[in-house]
């Protein structure tokens, strides 16, 4: 006889971030088809279930929902071993109740006419950088690029790792200034 549904076990595989504060959960389901969205208490998350069952947890500042992963960052005076089987078990009570984490994938917004350079930056960003930081947990908005300035969003795990100003220029904007020779700096806003 087979288990109901409720029991068949969900695995979800927790995965530390290099930012102390923030950790990935991943599972094997797809959460969303493309991109991420950030949420903090703040936010409204009427549109997402599952960023409103994690963030009701007590010590959960921020969800990240992306494809197949949920990154999670903490109040700095909470400890892992407090939060992470408690927003494993809501993960799992989301995922059996067969909702969709965002409920209108659409509505994000859209970078609008982008110039040639604009879109050589933001394919380098998609293509070589952020399959990069996603892999901790992070993940960034392209938010425009002014006088040789490229401007990014670090969100996610990324968004307070101690480490983020180093991947920033050291190596996103390397990368960058070395592929497009009109970008002379990388800033974070």
């Amino acid at each position: 006889m087979s288990s109901p549904p409720s029991e068949i076990p969900i695995p979800i595989d927790t995965v530390p971030t290099p930012n102390p504060d923030a950790v990935m959960l991943k599972v094997q389901e797809t959460l969303v088809p493309t991109g991420t969205y950030e949420y903090t208490p703040q936010s409204d998350t009427t549109g997402s279930p599952l960023a409103h069952a994690l963030l009701a947890l007590d010590g959960i500042e921020l969800v990240l929902i992306a494809p197949r992963f949920v990154t999670l960052r903490k109040a700095t005076h909470q400890a892992w071993p407090d939060i992470v089987p408690a927003a494993k078990t809501a993960m799992r009570d989301f995922l059996r109740s067969g909702e969709m984490a965002v409920l209108d994938t659409n509505s994000r917004p859209t970078a609008g006419a982008l110039s040639e350079i604009e879109k050589k930056i933001v394919t380098l960003l998609d293509e070589e950088i952020r399959p990069a930081i996603a892999q901790d947990g992070g993940d960034l908005t392209y938010m425009g690029f002014e006088d040789g300035v490229v401007k990014l969003q670090m969100i996610g795990a990324c968004g307070t790792c101690p480490s983020s100003t180093m991947t920033l220029k050291m190596g996103i904007e390397r990368l960058l200034m070395e592929e497009v020779p009109e970008v002379r700096a990388v800033e974070q806003i």
